[in-house]
């Protein structure tokens, strides 16, 4: 039988990525896997930000003190699921980068991702984090459909 013995998840804070927080860490209940939580912290460029688009200039700032309560945050979520074993990782760099480094360095077989900004007009100049997460990461990787919860 397949199973997965260490799970890692990425969350920016947002209500989306906390669905996803919430589907891994039940995934980890059910596996009675390890479940890391991960969160980048990381600065948006000057050009992005002075952008006309509405929503290219919305580009989210995760300092490293709000990666540290977002992160205490998606624990409260994980700990509701009843996730055993629960590592918290806070890493600067961008999002996509820090969540494929740490599959390795955390030794992750399952990787979660929210789909937000997959059908995003900035996800589709940008390239958007879930599908740059999809097509780099050396582990299985699960995209949670958050459109139901009605935040994208």
């Amino acid at each position: 039988m397949h199973t997965y013995t260490s799970i890692a998840v990425g969350t920016d804070g947002s209500p989306t990525s906390m669905v996803a927080v919430r589907a891994a860490a039940s995934l980890a209940r059910v596996y009675d896997a390890k479940l890391t939580i991960i969160c980048a912290h990381y600065t948006a460029s000057g050009s992005m930000l002075n952008s006309t688009n509405a929503e290219l200039s919305r580009v989210d700032i995760v300092t490293e003190t709000n990666a540290r309560n977002i992160l205490a945050e998606a624990k409260k979520i994980a700990e509701e699921e009843q996730a055993k074993e629960i590592n918290l990782v806070s890493s600067g760099g961008q999002p996509a980068t820090v969540l494929v480094e740490s599959v390795q360095e955390y030794d992750v077989d399952l990787l979660v991702v929210g789909n937000k900004g997959m059908r995003s007009m900035a996800g589709r100049i940008f390239g958007n984090i879930p599908g740059n997460v999809a097509k780099k990461a050396p582990v299985d990787v699960m995209l949670v459909d958050t459109r139901s919860e009605g935040h994208n």
